[in-house]
């Protein structure tokens, strides 16, 4: 296949400046696949990346390709890679995090955690290095994982966020019979909610609110919090019997929202955090905490969780064809944002 020497992608010129524009194709270098991106999806990290919310860490510097929720398809194999596994045609996804494969937190597996971050060892795809809203990608082949032709693109572009719940799952020891709370029904938050129906939770609950609570029904939750109309930490209390959720799962972003979960936990409870609150702090109780003996996760990415989500999205054990009501091309992707900023949109999926 002929490659063209350019090609479209949606690069940030400058805090609130994006503009899709022709830049070079990338060609893929040793053990690295050039993929044909078919779908990307923008998050709520994108939009504060864009209005420079993580300014001095993401990105390094300007201009800067996001996007790295994403799936498409392997149209060139670079030197070395031939023994991958992939082949030309192969429907794939891709991680965002690619360690240096050399440091303690690599070695033992946890290389979303690499030591070497800031080194030109260290690749984070879409925040420190180019992402994939654009027409293609490279990327190195031990982060890309195929997808069977049930699993469409679109679905294939919620891989990455799926992934990042089912390491929340693996963090907090979920076991079958737990009652789990949400706090946000945004895409991480339907999707923890649809991953622990699929653990084997007795029963998840949903806070947020407006129209969203209606998809998480659709997204198996059993119950919904309206937080404009109920106090969560009452209502999460009052629907467990008085005793609190075993697992609450932090997804909103919003720094107010911990403590809550703190409090709507049992005792020995666990929450995780999986939202990101760019920089932003909050207040929790230590005696909480110690006297309780509550379990307080972070949950960054997703490693060694790509296969799981891809079997649980291929069994349809996790149904995402709620969650894919918004998609536009890529010279439409200023529009996506829009939806994304204004909560018209769950997840727009950029089409290409």
């Amino acid at each position: 296949m002929t490659m063209s020497e350019s090609m479209k992608a949606a690069v940030l010129r400058g805090w609130n400046d994006l503009v899709v524009e022709e830049v070079p194709t990338p060609k893929p270098d040793a053990d690295e696949v050039l993929v044909r991106v078919r779908a990307c999806g923008i998050c709520g990290t994108d939009l504060k990346l864009v209005q420079g919310g993580f300014e001095g860490r993401w990105p390094p510097s300007l201009p800067f390709i996001i996007g790295h929720e994403w799936s498409g398809e392997v149209v060139a194999i670079g030197p070395g890679a031939e023994d991958s596994g992939l082949s030309i045609g192969d429907r794939v996804v891709a991680e965002n995090h690619a360690g240096c494969g050399r440091c303690r937190m690599c070695r033992s597996g946890r290389y979303n955690l690499c030591e070497l971050v800031g080194s030109l060892g260290y690749k984070l795809y879409g925040h420190t290095a180019p992402g994939a809203l654009a027409e293609y990608a490279v990327r190195p082949t031990r982060v890309v994982h195929r997808i069977p032709p049930n699993i469409s693109f679109l679905a294939g572009a919620l891989v990455n966020q799926g992934s990042l719940t089912v390491h929340a799952m693996r963090r907090v020891g979920f076991q079958a019979g737990s009652t789990a709370g949400v706090f946000g029904p945004g895409l991480l938050g339907l999707l923890t909610a649809a991953v622990a129906k699929a653990s084997g939770a007795a029963k998840v609950i949903m806070v947020g609110r407006g129209s969203r609570l209606e998809t998480a029904t659709q997204m198996g939750c059993d119950e919904v919090i309206d937080y404009e109309a109920t106090d969560p930490v009452e209502g999460l209390r009052r629907l467990t019997g008085g005793r609190g959720v075993d697992c609450a799962f932090d997804c909103s972003g919003n720094p107010r929202v911990l403590p809550q979960a703190m409090d709507a936990v049992r005792r020995g409870g666990k929450v995780a955090v999986l939202g990101l609150a760019a920089s932003q702090r909050c207040e929790i109780s230590p005696d909480r905490l110690v006297l309780d003996e509550i379990d307080l996760l972070g949950i960054r990415s997703s490693p060694n969780a790509y296969p799981a989500m891809v079997e649980l999205l291929a069994s349809g054990a996790v149904d995402v064809e709620p969650l894919l009501s918004h998609v536009y091309d890529l010279d439409h992707t200023s529009d996506a944002f829009a939806a994304l900023k204004g909560r018209d949109a769950i997840r727009p999926i950029i089409q290409i």
